[in-house]
């Protein structure tokens, strides 16, 4: 059979089932079984699909998954984030666009910890958009810094979902946590650039109010309580990593026993924390690992069939420059993220993509990075992302989708930005893995 009708096949049956409702891993889950009964002999071929399903998920690479997001989950439960952010507010003084700026903050502090950017956005908009909205702020003001912000997730360490696309593409996993955080510095001070100049373009719409006096004495006493325990125990994961004295589950290991210290020692490890901790990690943890399950059966699959070579040879066979078919990998995950989650496109498009990036010669950090960076900003690029939604759920009556897709389009436009500034400068994602390599 030839190997775009296998694909046809494929996809077309996975697309099928996802109109029905089913969730992605089972969706995925049955159109494998079929395949695997048609295309690896029948029996033996689903005994296979079993056997891989155990191979998959019992490997070393994937521990800092939910190490990850029990150190998040501990920190968010316990208010520790909260206090750091609450810290940097202090901080801020008085400055046009200060909400917005503290939004960005906040974004990036507890996004990185999360690791979800629409359970970061629903919490943002909770916490601070009925507040931006009462000083007068406008709505792009308000609305945009708290969805653009959750790009920067995914490249700021610790993260969840830079393991898992590490773990499916093959590339080393400390190396690509380390790779996205001077791309996300970049889009955090691109964020902050846009907002500091609009604020003085058009001043109407961030209203300058007096924020309370604090002294100094109290901003380096909540600063030496609240914020320098947690950085230190990011620290413990990003610090251990780089200098090469822990393996990522080592440091993630480490960060998350950090965790329940820290929160021990704030007196804040009640019972009640620990069960919602613990039972949101299983939660995603094992709806990670389903889908991981899924995707590896589908790579064997394409792989078995020669589909993925048959596909690889034709891409790599066209007669336009290799750097437009990466062009045109990023634009399908953009748009695939207007329906869907990270992990499930990553499921659907890794295995169909690095054997094409291994065939072109180019470095997998870079294209990880990029990769990274297009997931994310899929899910807030109009007029379908997913996140787009999640703001309007939480946003107040008058707030219509319109105002939403306005509000968001900076930050789009900025994420495409950094995506070009990685794609021209490889240097951006290459140059820390290469700093830990001289270790």
């Amino acid at each position: 059979m030839e190997w775009w009708l296998i694909v046809s096949l494929l996809f077309g049956g996975m697309v099928f089932l996802l109109l029905t409702n089913l969730p992605i891993a089972f969706a995925f889950l049955v159109v494998n079984m079929v395949a695997a009964y048609f295309f690896l002999g029948g029996l033996p071929g689903l005994i296979g699909v079993v056997t891989g399903a155990f191979t998959s998920i019992t490997t070393f690479t994937l521990l800092p998954v939910p190490f990850f997001i029990l150190m998040g989950e501990l920190i968010f439960h316990s208010g520790l984030g909260l206090n750091a952010v609450n810290v940097l507010d202090k901080w801020l003084g008085n400055l046009r666009g200060r909400l917005s700026l503290l939004a960005i903050i906040m974004g990036v502090i507890i996004g990185a910890l999360s690791g979800s950017t629409i359970a970061t956005c629903a919490l943002l908009g909770t916490i601070l958009l009925p507040q931006m909205l009462e000083k007068g702020y406008s709505k792009n003001m308000s609305l945009g810094p708290l969805m653009g912000v959750g790009t920067v997730d995914a490249l700021i360490p610790p993260n969840a979902l830079t393991v898992v696309l590490a773990s499916l593409a093959n590339i080393d996993v400390g190396q690509l946590l380390m790779a996205g955080i001077p791309a996300g510095i970049i889009m955090s001070a691109l964020y902050f650039i846009y907002v500091v100049i609009w604020c003085r373009l058009f001043p109407e719409e961030a209203p300058m109010y007096v924020a309370p006096r604090v002294p100094l004495r109290e901003k380096v006493t909540v600063t030496l309580r609240d914020l320098i325990p947690l950085g230190f125990i990011i620290f413990m994961v990003i610090g251990l990593i780089f200098l090469g004295i822990a393996t990522p589950t080592e440091a993630a290991a480490t960060g998350t026993f950090g965790a329940f210290v820290l929160t021990l020692i704030y007196r804040r490890l009640t019972w009640e924390i620990v069960k919602k901790s613990a039972m949101s990690t299983v939660k995603v943890t094992t709806m990670i690992f389903m889908i991981i399950i899924v995707s590896n059966t589908y790579g064997e699959i394409l792989a078995f069939t020669g589909a993925a070579g048959g596909m690889t040879n034709f891409i790599t066979n066209l007669t336009i420059p290799p750097v437009v078919i990466v062009i045109g990998m990023l634009v399908v995950v953009l748009i695939m993220g207007c329906f869907m989650e990270t992990v499930a496109i990553m499921m659907i498009t890794i295995p169909i993509y690095m054997p094409v990036i291994n065939a072109l010669g180019f470095n997998k950090i870079w294209f990880g990075v990029m990769m990274l960076i297009a997931l994310e900003t899929g899910l807030i690029t109009p007029p379908f992302g997913v996140t787009l939604f999640v703001m309007k759920g939480v946003a107040p009556p008058d707030v219509t989708m319109g105002d939403i897709w306005k509000a968001v389009t900076p930050y789009v436009i900025v994420d495409i930005l950094c995506i070009v500034l990685v794609l021209t400068m490889p240097s951006i994602a290459t140059i820390v893995p290469s700093l830990m390599g001289m270790k």
